[in-house]
């Protein structure tokens, strides 16, 4: 597995664990169609996609799109969702006990995962959490 973690003259990649990490968990749990989960990052995800029309608007002049919608593409299945909640416990334990740096980067990771969320979410992180949660989780109980 070292090849993931390389070095190149100007980046360590593997400083980029904790936002990559920060993002993902956010974008899977955008996709929380329902219950307080995902009705509470659904109105985090709508204002801070109104925060970026707001930037866009006062920074270039142009006209946004008004790209916020509501979290109805690919939803967890049961086994998906247990592995996405273990997700956010490992993103919430590291950013508590994370020091400046991480803490910083877990920090900007969230409303990058769920602004990226319907994107990102939708077409690769949510799939891949239903079929390995029903292929790990799932084979438990068939």
């Amino acid at each position: 597995m070292s090849w993931f973690f390389f070095k190149t003259k100007s980046r360590d990649w593997k400083l980029l664990m904790p936002f990559a990490l920060s993002a993902a968990s956010f974008a899977a749990a955008g996709a929380c169609a329902g219950g307080l989960l995902g009705t509470v990052l659904s109105w985090v995800r709508g204002k801070v996609g109104l925060a970026g029309d707001w930037a866009l608007e006062k920074g270039t002049g142009a006209t946004p799109v008004r790209a916020v919608h509501s979290a109805e593409f690919g939803t967890l299945n049961a086994y998906g969702a247990v592995l996405m909640l273990a997700g956010l416990i490992v993103f919430f334990v590291l950013w508590k006990s994370a020091k400046r740096k991480p803490k910083k980067e877990l920090t900007w990771g969230a409303p990058c995962g769920l602004t990226l969320g319907p994107f990102l979410g939708a077409i690769t992180i949510v799939p891949m959490l239903n079929s390995l949660g029903t292929e790990t989780i799932g084979s438990f109980f068939h």
